[in-house]
């Protein structure tokens, strides 16, 4: 029985010699080692069947610029939604939750599916809720904030949380 402890799991050979062994099979030599140990067994040489040893890694290039950042949100400049016609339109949410789309001159500019701020993925909890928020932000953007940022203590004034 000792043995079957030492014979679980997996094992490879590197060409080296030395041995990567499993978590499994590292448990398990753990939870036996008050057992009587086998005898240990030599690794086979390595042979042409075998991948050849790993090569080193070339460095890494350097970071990305945050400005050449794909990945960063591109808001339109503050002024730039001066004189466009802002609507919105709510849309559903997880978990029978709603959000909202403002639009700019027929365009999607936000898409906002959970509550500003706030940790989770769902939106607000009825429809006049996600309509008093998208009002909130077109009110902001109109008046020059981009992006139109939504804080805790805003969203307990609008009665949101």
């Amino acid at each position: 029985m000792e043995n079957a402890l030492w014979s679980a799991g997996m094992a490879w050979a590197l060409p080296d010699g030395r041995a990567i062994i499993s978590a499994c099979c590292v448990s398990l030599l753990i939870a036996g080692c008050n057992a009587q140990q086998p005898e240990p067994v030599p690794l086979p040489a390595p042979t042409a069947a075998q991948p050849p040893p790993v090569e080193q890694a070339a460095p890494l290039p350097p970071p990305i610029a945050p400005e050449d950042d794909a990945a960063t949100p591109n808001f339109p400049a503050p002024d730039s939604q001066q004189g466009a016609a802002l609507t919105y339109r709510i849309i559903d949410a997880p978990n029978g939750t709603f959000g909202y789309d403002i639009l700019s001159d027929g365009k999607l500019l936000i898409h906002q599916t959970n509550l500003p701020g706030q940790p989770g993925h769902e939106g607000c909890k009825t429809k006049a809720d996600a309509e008093k928020l998208a009002d909130y932000v077109i009110k902001k953007i109109k008046k020059g904030e981009m992006p139109p940022t939504v804080t805790p203590e805003e969203l307990k004034t609008l009665g949101m949380i």
